[in-house]
């Protein structure tokens, strides 16, 4: 992953990722995550538009961060998962564990309310 970039938007984290999720990296994401919980963030969407894989590594941090988000009763979705992500998504049966919404727009809607 070359790049995270962070947005606010109405209250709102947007991690914006790019390139790959995996081993190398997730640990950057993970603290990333934590660090907008310990800065009161209470509503956050992991944008995937730009990232062409996760690893596990990256399914274990997204875990971790939804898992975070509701004790603190929090909201956590991503959005824009291409198709081979949502595969893998769903061959590891997470598809249920997390909120998916196809974009950007709709996540944000979505976490307005």
């Amino acid at each position: 992953m070359s790049e995270i970039q962070t947005v606010n938007q109405d209250g709102i984290v947007i991690l914006n990722l790019k390139g790959r999720v995996d081993a190398t990296n997730s640990g950057q994401v993970h603290d990333k995550v934590m660090e907008e919980i310990k800065e009161g963030c209470n509503k956050m969407i992991i944008n995937f538009s730009e990232v062409n894989y996760i690893s596990s590594a990256g399914l274990r941090v997204l875990i971790f961060a939804t898992k975070s988000f509701a004790k603190n009763s929090g909201s956590f979705a991503v959005c824009s998962l291409n198709e081979n992500i949502m595969k893998i998504f769903e061959i590891s049966g997470l598809v249920n564990l997390f909120t998916i919404h196809d974009d950007l727009e709709t996540g944000i809607s979505s976490l307005k309310n």
